[in-house]
């Protein structure tokens, strides 16, 4: 009885364990359909997104290599939607640590070469006085217009808000209302884009503000028809 009994528990066990890693592979497999159908449709809203991200990061630490891939995978796409370039960037360069598939290396590539024109505006940095504000102005919006020109939206609105801030670091904000508010045009221009109107009204609204042209009320013209 104890043979046949100690023969019992140990298949309830592996039973059990079966189940378990079924279930979260289905549990996955939902979240991916459910994250997919609002992001193919527009439906994503900021408590559904964070609530699917907290869904994916609690799977991300599945000992099960394929589940933990996945979640990480899309833990990535979402701080992308969220244009944070950093976290999507540590979320698939984890992934590509476990699984080198090619989905995930171009994932990785696509985030390095989103991070690198971060690399090269902050190199131009010895000496405020010594610097070409121009040309630092030029060259950041060179860069950002590349990434609208291949849609990268969300890279060019990370880009054009960072371009923002160096540029503020090195003129006071008095100084450079031009080029701030033709920023403020280009994020109105890159949100629209994106379909997210209620940002791009606030941004046009503020490039207005600070430089009232013929073409800044007419793009918000044209914002507020959508």
């Amino acid at each position: 009885m104890t043979y046949k009994y100690y023969h019992i528990m140990i298949s309830l066990i592996v039973l059990f364990a079966i189940s378990c890693k079924d279930a979260n592979k289905i549990k996955i497999e939902s979240i991916i359909d459910e994250f997919e159908y609002l992001k193919n449709n527009n439906l994503i809203q900021e408590n559904k997104l964070q609530n699917i991200k907290t869904e994916f990061e609690n799977l991300s630490y599945e000992e099960a290599h394929e589940i933990q891939v996945s979640a990480l995978y899309y833990l990535s796409e979402i701080a992308m939607i969220e244009n944070k370039i950093d976290e999507a960037y540590n979320f698939i360069n984890q992934a590509y640590e476990i699984n080198h598939a090619d989905s995930i290396y171009k994932q990785l590539h696509k985030l390095e070469q989103l991070l690198t024109p971060k690399d090269e505006l902050l190199k131009i940095e010895p000496q405020k006085e010594e610097i070409d504000f121009k040309n630092i102005f030029e060259i950041g919006r060179n860069k950002i217009k590349i990434l609208y020109k291949n849609k990268n939206y969300s890279g060019a609105i990370s880009q054009t808000q960072m371009l923002i801030e160096i540029i503020k670091s090195l003129k006071e904000e008095s100084k450079i209302k031009v080029e701030l508010a033709q920023l403020y045009q280009d994020l109105a221009i890159f949100y629209s884009q994106e379909d997210k109107i209620e940002k791009a009204k606030s941004f046009i609204e503020q490039a207005i503000i600070l430089n009232p042209t013929a073409e800044n009320l007419e793009i918000q013209k044209l914002i507020n028809q959508k």
